[in-house]
C-alpha cells in the first residue's frame, strides 16, 4: 500500500506520495531526456532561462508510468477520473513537461491551468540545497515542502506556488503535468501553464 501524506493548507489539499512502481526507471528517462536535446520545444522565457521543456511522447517513453501511475493515484483520491492529454491520446499538445533549474536558477511564482483541476510534479533529480517547493495562499502564507528524488506531489492547479533558488552545484530536473477531469474537452487548453499566471514574488 502506497505512502500518502497529507498536507492542509488554506482549504487546499497538499498530497506527497513515494512512488515505488518497478516499471518507473529515473535513469531511462533522464537519458531519453538528454539524448533528445535537439528536439527540445520550449515555453515561458522568463528571468533569463526557459521554465518548461516540451518532448514528444515517443522520444521520451519512459515518462508513460509516471502519467498512468499518477492518474491511478489521483482518482482514488479525488474519486473522479482524470486524464493527463498528449500526442500518443491523439491531442496535438502534451500536457506534461520537464523542467531543469541549473545553479541559481528558481521558479517564479504562479499557477496552471484554469480548466485543469490537479497538477503535479515527480522529481527525478534533487541534489541537496537545490531549491524547496512552496505553495502560496492569497494571503501570502507560505507552505514550504522538501521536495526528494522519486517522490510525487499532487495540488490544486489553481494553487500559487514557486520554486525556491538552487544552492547547489548540480541541476534540479523534475517533470510536472496537469491533470483534467474526465472525459476531456480539447478547446479549452493550450500547451503549459498560462504565461499570464505567473505574478509577482
Amino acid at each position: 500500500m502506497k505512502s500518502i501524506d497529507k498536507y492542509s493548507f488554506y482549504g487546499n489539499n497538499i498530497f506527497s506520495i513515494k512512488l515505488n512502481n518497478k516499471k518507473i526507471n529515473i535513469d531511462n528517462i533522464l537519458n531519453e531526456l538528454f539524448l533528445h536535446k535537439s528536439h527540445y520545444l520550449y515555453s515561458h522565457f522568463i528571468c533569463k532561462r526557459w521554465e518548461n521543456i516540451y518532448l514528444q511522447p515517443n522520444l521520451v517513453p519512459s515518462v508513460l508510468p509516471i502519467l498512468s501511475e499518477s492518474l491511478a493515484i489521483a482518482k482514488n483520491i479525488y474519486e473522479e477520473s482524470f486524464i493527463i492529454p498528449h500526442e500518443l491520446f491523439g491531442f496535438s499538445f502534451n500536457e506534461y513537461w520537464f523542467n531543469i533549474a541549473n545553479p541559481g536558477e528558481s521558479t517564479g511564482v504562479h499557477n496552471h491551468k484554469k480548466k485543469s483541476k490537479v497538477s503535479g510534479v515527480f522529481y527525478l533529480q534533487i541534489p541537496k540545497n537545490s531549491g524547496n517547493l512552496n505553495f502560496k495562499s492569497e494571503r501570502s502564507e507560505i507552505f514550504e515542502l522538501k521536495p526528494k528524488t522519486g517522490k510525487l506531489v499532487l495540488f490544486p492547479s489553481k494553487l500559487n506556488h514557486f520554486v525556491t533558488k538552487n544552492k547547489s552545484d548540480e541541476q534540479r530536473i523534475s517533470l510536472a503535468f496537469n491533470c483534467f477531469t474526465y472525459p476531456f474537452k480539447d478547446d479549452i487548453v493550450i500547451s503549459g501553464y498560462e504565461k499570464n499566471n505567473f505574478f509577482p514574488m
